[in-house]
């Protein structure tokens, strides 16, 4: 079984929060906290482990959908200590690499399409254009104390499959290198997982998000 590292989940939070204009965690009910306030989501509650003495009570205490667990931990893990009601969410997964194995690796950016590369202080953005202008596909990073982290990594549905993922991972990965910074994080879909491993990633850790359904809310 997988193990987080804690150090790790808590600058990859950091990096999250700084990535979606969110409040910074703080220690919270034995985890992370980050109040996000935004329509699709209240807040989530990051643990780097399963605990089920900090959890448990947790989840009974949230009355509310739109208020998430996120545990790095498989899903089996985590359903014996939500109480009835809640959902769990498809899988995603924590993973790491250093930065090298995606420069290392040819991801040519075909002819047809422009890649533009923005950013601020703290983050640094890609964006790949199709001949019309219209975004093909983007992806950010964002520098947490000696870490990288890919976030937001997407591709037009008619897109898919021309190696525009790649390319932005790539490119993001490059230029992280300017930054001195030889590891990287990020959280993936299924789907994700696969082109992130293709690439040379490597699975740290499950994590599973549960929350209370909106349906059992309305019936309490």
């Amino acid at each position: 079984m997988l193990v987080a590292d804690p150090d790790l989940i808590a600058r990859w939070a950091d990096a999250w929060a700084i990535s979606r204009g969110a409040a910074m965690p703080v220690a919270r009910d034995g985890g992370l906290y980050i109040h996000v306030d935004q329509p699709d989501q209240i807040g989530r509650y990051i643990f780097a482990h399963v605990d089920a003495e900090a959890i448990r009570p947790l989840a009974a205490s949230i009355d509310r959908p739109l208020l998430y667990l996120k545990v790095c931990a498989s899903a089996d893990a985590v359903r014996p200590l939500l109480p009835p009601g809640w959902e769990i969410a498809a899988p995603g997964y924590m993973m790491t690499a250093p930065l090298s194995v995606m420069l290392n690796r040819s991801a040519a950016l075909p002819t047809e399409f422009e890649l533009c590369i923005t950013g601020d202080d703290s983050i640094t953005f890609a964006y790949i254009l199709d001949t019309a202008g219209e975004e093909a596909a983007r992806g950010r990073i964002i520098a947490v104390d000696g870490l990288i982290v890919f976030d937001r990594i997407r591709t037009a549905d008619q897109y898919q499959r021309r190696g525009l993922g790649s390319a932005i991972m790539r490119a993001l990965a490059a230029e992280a290198r300017q930054l001195g910074i030889k590891d990287a994080m990020l959280c993936a879909t299924p789907a994700g997982r696969e082109l992130y491993t293709s690439l040379g990633w490597s699975l740290h850790s499950d994590y599973t998000t549960a929350s209370l359904s909106a349906a059992q809310n309305l019936l309490s």
